[in-house]
């Protein structure tokens, strides 16, 4: 089985497709068009994607080094970095990481809405 993990035929298809769902579901849950149980799938499923993810990397070592030595990759990697930490500001300042008025506990058997 590990060396499954370690073939690239294998593991570039699953990291791209489970993106896909991913990438999709995110995106409906951002704008809050969701349905019962997509939080589950894309939480399950970008857990999947991080993990294979890191196969990936670890497969392709070499290369990943050599392609990120480029200055113009840097300069790319660097934006990226701080569009992610702008957009974690964002969601911080507007709330959308910890909305509890949309959570919901069961308490004795009671459905309760926070």
């Amino acid at each position: 089985m590990f060396k499954k993990l370690t073939d690239r035929s294998f593991l570039s298809p699953i990291v791209a497709f489970t993106f896909l769902p991913v990438a999709f579901t995110g995106i409906l849950l951002l704008l809050h068009l969701s349905f019962q149980g997509m939080k589950s799938i894309h939480e399950w499923l970008g857990l999947t994607f991080t993990t294979f993810c890191v196969f990936h990397i670890a497969v392709n070592w070499r290369i990943f080094s050599k392609y990120f030595s480029r200055k113009g990759t840097r300069s790319a990697l660097l934006l990226a970095v701080v569009l992610t930490c702008l957009c974690g500001v964002i969601g911080l300042s507007t709330g959308h990481l910890e909305q509890r008025s949309h959570r919901t506990a069961i308490v004795s058997g009671a459905v309760v809405h926070r």
